[in-house]
C-alpha cells in the first residue's frame, strides 16, 4: 500500500504540551509531517480528532507541512532554551523525507536558536543520512529508536510499513559508535523473547521506555490482538515487561 501524500502549509510547528505524557518533560512538540505510511496498527494518533481523516485510514495518507523550517525560523523565540519533543505524531524519517528533507532543514533550523533539551524519535534508518547533522547538537539531543519486538515476523504484522528490527538495530548501533545519545522505545510492547530483546539493544543502550498496548478502540488490526492474545493477557504482558526491567539499568513504564 502507498500512502497518499499531499503538499500543506501549516499555521504553526511549534506545539505547547501542557497536558498529557509529554508535558512533564518538554515545551513543544514538533512534526514536520502528519500522517505516517508506516501503518503501524497500534498507532495511538487516530485518537485525537481529524476533520480530513477516519481513523481508520491511518497509514494511507502524509501531508508534508512545506513550510515547516520556516515557521521554526518564525517562531525562534520559541526554540531557544526550550525542551522539544521531535517526532510525537509522525515518525519524521519516513520514506517521504527523501523527497522534501523537512526533517533535515528544521533540524538545522533549530540548530541556530539552541533548544535545551531536543528528543527525536524514530523506527528508520534515514536517520544515517543526518547522523553529522545530529552530531553537532551534542549532549542536548537525544534520539529514541522504537524497537518493539525481536521478532521480524511479528514486526511485519503490526508495523507493515516500517523498516526491519535489523535495520533499527543497525541504526541503534551506528548511533552508539557516534556518540549519540539513545533509548529504545518499547511502546507497545509485542510479543517477543525479552531476554533475546534486551541482549539485541544492551550493548548500545540501557535505557528503555516501555509501555503497554492501549487504545484497543482504534486498533485496525484487532485480528492480531486476537492471534496473540495470550502475550496480551495482564499478567502475562506485566510479567514480560518486568522481566524486562530487571534486565535493564534504566528501564521506565511509559504510559504512551
Amino acid at each position: 500500500m502507498v500512502a497518499k501524500v499531499s503538499e500543506i502549509k501549516a499555521a504553526s510547528i511549534l506545539v505547547p504540551q501542557k497536558t498529557g505524557s509529554l508535558a512533564t518533560g518538554y515545551d513543544f512538540s514538533l512534526n514536520p509531517y502528519a500522517g505516517c505510511a508506516f501503518r503501524c496498527s497500534y498507532c495511538y494518533v487516530p485518537k485525537f480528532p481529524n476533520g480530513k481523516h477516519h481513523f481508520s485510514e491511518w497509514g494511507e495518507w502524509v501531508e508534508a507541512k512545506i513550510n515547516a523550517p520556516q515557521l521554526i525560523q518564525k517562531e525562534r523565540l520559541k526554540v531557544f532554551g526550550s525542551r522539544i519533543f521531535f517526532g510525537s505524531a509522525t515518525d519524521p524519517y519516513q520514506y517521504i523525507e527523501l523527497k522534501y528533507r523537512l526533517t533535515r532543514y528544521c533540524l538545522k533550523e533549530l540548530l541556530k536558536y539552541k533548544p535545551k533539551k531536543l528528543t527525536l524519535h524514530t523506527r528508520s534508518h534515514l536517520v544515517f543520512e543526518d547522523i553529522e547533522l545530529l552530531k553537532t547538537f551534542g549532549n542536548i539531543l537525544s534520539i529514541g529508536i522504537s524497537i518493539t519486538t525481536d521478532d521480524e515476523n511479528i514486526a511485519r504484522e503490526f508495523e507493515p510499513g516500517a523498516p526491519s528490527i535489523a535495520r533499527r538495530l543497525e541504526l541503534l548501533a551506528q548511533l552508539h559508535k557516534a556518540g549519540i545519545k539513545t533509548h529504545v522505545s518499547m511502546a507497545p510492547l509485542l510479543p517477543c523473547n525479552s531476554e533475546r530483546l534486551v541482549n539485541l539493544i544492551s550493548p548500545y543502550t540501557k535505557c528503555a521506555w516501555i509501555g503497554q498496548m492501549n487504545y484497543l478502540e482504534i486498533n485496525n488490526r484487532p485480528d492480531l490482538l486476537q492471534k496473540y492474545s495470550d502475550f496480551f493477557t495482564r499478567q502475562n504482558y506485566q510479567a514480560t515487561i518486568k522481566t524486562i526491567q530487571s534486565l535493564l539499568t534504566h528501564p521506565e513504564n511509559y504510559d504512551g
